[in-house]
């Protein structure tokens, strides 16, 4: 099973191990260093998200993924905070 890694998909379902594309939202799906692979969303929040995830390297041995949010958001907060302090 793999899990979507798009930031904008809002419900990244599990899709089979044949699966290369993500059924809600068209992206592709991938195995992040050809080892660790997103298996299920478990959070996420203004810093990111995190995903449960096996190492393909270790037997399958569960892992957690951290993506964090895009710096772009980061950058237009400040910037809206600099306006607003000016």
């Amino acid at each position: 099973m793999t899990c979507c890694l798009n930031p904008a998909c809002h419900n990244p379902p599990s899709l089979g191990d044949r699966t290369v594309f993500c059924s809600n939202c068209g992206t592709r799906l991938v195995v992040l260093r050809n080892r660790y692979r997103p298996i299920k969303s478990l959070g996420g929040g203004g810093f990111g998200k995190t995903y449960l995830a096996e190492d393909i390297d270790k037997l399958q041995e569960h892992c957690v993924i951290k993506q964090f949010a895009p710096q772009v958001q980061r950058t237009a907060a400040l910037n809206e905070a600099k306006i607003k302090t000016a």
